[in-house]
């Protein structure tokens, strides 16, 4: 025997069994078994019977012996160590990991933080400002409606009138421009406070739209009146957040990477939807989802956003954020390989893989090894109007991060009800 045959040096370090067990605890594992258990283990293929009994492998979830899996720690919580059990197969998974200060910053962080901050108004005004085609304009007077701003009595039409030199001037409102603007302020005595605003619009938008610099000031204003109230922690919630699901995963043994999506309990629901609202044949793309999918990378700063449905077992981009190539519209991808069909079978909660580089299930994907390189996922449901998940709003970077603040999830969780809602009003015939 020699000495790289000897047992002590196969043995891992106490420093990589701390590792390992870091990574174990950044990961989403099963201990609710979604399937009764068959009659053979899946390893060696012996048969189970009241000696030879059965157990789960909490990693891929499904069905092992005893002689083929071993029970290994796992920490969630510093200094909390737990036990779970890996089959041989997941074993080659679980003993590769990644930086270990990036697993040790995913296990301190939490997953949300409480912060009021939103650059959404003023994203919103910069379209106005500097759009470059009149189209993007027409999209923000849309979306201004859908956000409840009393603009309602702006012509589109009116938009195209408006110079850029105008619209460019609202950068620097004078003191007389204000006064211009609530010049009717004495027409809304005696009105509540919550009716002055769409008060105040009326009259201006009476009175005052002959004048394209009122006007131009006017919805930029509003734009800055967009006002979205934050979600508490609490109510910021995450699917799989607590570190466990409940589908298995089956894994390729050559490339360690997920073969088959995990089943969703409203497939056939989900795809009436997509069907009955035609989302594969209409051109989604239109400039409101094209702006909602700017809006959304920029509130969250990254690379892009795109919505994205799923069919059978492909996922069609079907809008995405102007000028990128990452999640294009009209690309197809084989839906075990996509993040948007684990999120779908995730309940109707948004998902979010913070370090896809750490994820077990996701390190492989080539758009995680590929080129494009995403390391950061974020999907929120778009819901048809009876509640079922029928398409996602997906955010993704390049650069993984440890939390969305409760101001973020807020906005897009906003952003993606006036999805749901366009669509109905717009593709829907009798709901």
């Amino acid at each position: 025997m020699t000495s790289g045959d000897h047992i002590v040096f196969t043995r891992l370090s106490r420093q990589q069994l701390i590792v390992r067990r870091r990574s174990l605890g950044v990961q989403v594992l099963t201990y609710t078994p979604s399937t009764t258990p068959p009659c053979r283990c899946k390893h060696c293929g012996r048969f189970f019977n009241s000696v030879w009994k059965e157990y789960l492998c909490h990693v891929c979830g499904l069905w092992v012996c005893q002689p083929c899996s071993s029970v290994i720690e796992r920490e969630r919580q510093i200094c909390r160590v737990r036990f779970v059990r890996a089959c041989v197969h997941c074993m080659s998974i679980v003993n590769k990991w990644s930086d270990p200060e990036l697993l040790t910053e995913l296990v301190l962080m939490p997953w949300v933080l409480q912060s009021s901050k939103s650059q959404l108004a003023l994203h919103l005004a910069d379209v106005l400002r500097s759009a470059t085609t009149k189209s993007a304009r027409r999209a923000v007077l849309k979306l201004l409606v859908y956000f409840g701003r009393p603009v309602h009595r702006i012509d589109p039409d009116r938009l195209d009138q408006i110079h850029d030199d105008e619209w460019s001037a609202t950068n620097s409102c004078t003191a007389a421009d204000h006064d211009h603007l609530n010049s009717s302020h004495f027409l809304l005595d005696g009105i509540g406070q919550q009716n002055k605003a769409a008060a105040r619009a009326t009259v201006v938008t009476q009175q005052l739209l002959g004048d394209n610099a009122v006007v131009a000031h006017f919805l930029v204003q509003q734009c800055f009146e967009v006002v979205i109230p934050e979600l508490r922690v609490e109510e910021c919630v995450f699917a799989e957040s607590e570190g466990t699901r409940e589908y298995p995963i089956y894994y390729d043994e050559a490339t360690e990477s997920p073969t088959v999506a995990p089943t969703i309990a409203t497939e056939e629901a989900r795809t009436q939807w997509i069907r009955y609202l035609n989302l594969a044949a209409h051109n989604v793309n239109t400039n409101d989802m094209e702006l909602i999918c700017e809006l959304a990378a920029k509130e969250l700063d990254a690379l892009t956003a795109f919505i994205s449905i799923i069919q059978g077992d492909q996922q069609l981009s079907v809008a995405c954020r102007p000028g990128s190539t990452v999640g294009a519209c009209g690309v197809y991808t084989w839906r075990p390989q996509t993040f948007c069909a684990f999120a779908l079978a995730s309940s109707d909660l948004p998902f979010l893989v913070r370090d896809a580089v750490l994820d077990f299930r996701f390190r492989n994907l080539p758009a995680v090894r590929g080129d494009t390189n995403i390391q950061f996922y974020c999907g929120f449901p778009i819901l048809s109007p009876t509640g079922i998940t029928i398409a996602s709003l997906c955010i993704v970077d390049t650069k993984p991060r440890t939390q969305v603040t409760t101001m973020q999830y807020a906005i897009i969780k906003r952003l993606t009800t006036m999805i749901s809602k366009i669509w109905e009003d717009k593709y829907a015939v009798a709901i």
